[in-house]
């Protein structure tokens, strides 16, 4: 594992990142495991050649994938923005891409800046296996209906206690979250849970999408959702959904002074 001595005072870069999680026990280190931070640490000290700690906009669970994660480091080094980007992507591993580099403040901090993270979940609908989406989707031989889980998303959206949606070990001090938007929406075979918001809880996103297809299933009603959210007991909700699943799918910054009134620092 790479030293975690900071650097002198330098550039800080920001780092928008795509990975695919199933071979990561997370993004987080973890002594004895493959995470994508450490990955990325090593990287960035085979390029500048220095250790420098890299923070994250979030901890993404194990086997969890990213279409926008993002990061920061800093360091003494001078290079270029194409450079910093193909350099650390020479010497990170196929399962992740920096996407973009660029020089940002020093005082911006990936987690504690306003944003608002969106997360997609993907059910893949119909008897067969999957191929192409193999790794990226639960995939359910039943039929699914849309609209009753459409339906049972919409009470949700708010603010609320989500500790029914909140897995064991979580270390938020509280579970009230604001839930800015949920939409089922439907390709041909593929159903998506799309949920956007400030700050999410741990498991959150993969509780709701194993209780919504209980009701995609007919074997719960809409209000069920409702009331299992009332309930603020995770022994009323649904199964965790399998981590494939679920991407990191946007991260947007600059949100207003509202947003960072009510942002989780943890999610």
């Amino acid at each position: 594992m790479p030293a975690t001595s900071p650097p002198p005072p330098g550039t800080r870069w920001r780092l928008d990142l795509e990975y695919d999680g199933r071979s990561f026990a997370g993004w987080q280190l973890q002594p004895g495991q493959r995470t994508i931070q450490g990955e990325l640490e090593a990287a960035v000290e085979r390029l500048v050649g220095h250790p420098s700690r890299v923070h994250g906009a979030g901890r993404t669970d194990a086997g969890v994938h990213a279409r926008q994660q993002v990061a920061v480091f800093d360091t003494t080094a001078d290079r270029s923005e194409r450079a910093v980007r193909d350099g650390l992507n020479a010497h990170l591993p196929p399962e992740i891409a920096v996407v973009a580099a660029a020089r940002v403040d020093a005082q911006f901090h990936p987690r504690h800046a306003p944003h608002r993270k969106t997360y997609r979940y993907t059910w893949l609908v119909r008897p067969s296996r999957p191929v192409l989406r193999r790794g990226r989707c639960w995939h359910v031989r039943y039929p699914l209906d849309g609209e009753a889980m459409q339906r049972a998303m919409d009470p949700l959206v708010g603010t609320h206690d989500f500790s029914s949606f909140r897995a064991a070990g979580c270390s938020a001090p509280h579970a009230v979250r604001t839930l800015e938007a949920a939409q089922i929406t439907r390709e041909g075979d593929v159903m998506n849970l799309e949920v956007q918001g400030t700050g999410f809880l741990r498991h959150m996103v993969r509780i709701l999408a194993g209780s919504v297809v209980r009701v995609g299933r007919g074997r719960e009603e809409p209000v069920w959702l409702r009331e299992v959210l009332a309930a603020r007991d995770r022994r009323a909700a649904g199964e965790t959904a399998p981590a494939e699943g679920l991407v990191l799918h946007a991260i947007a910054y600059g949100v207003g002074a509202a947003v960072e009134r009510t942002m989780e620092r943890d999610g």
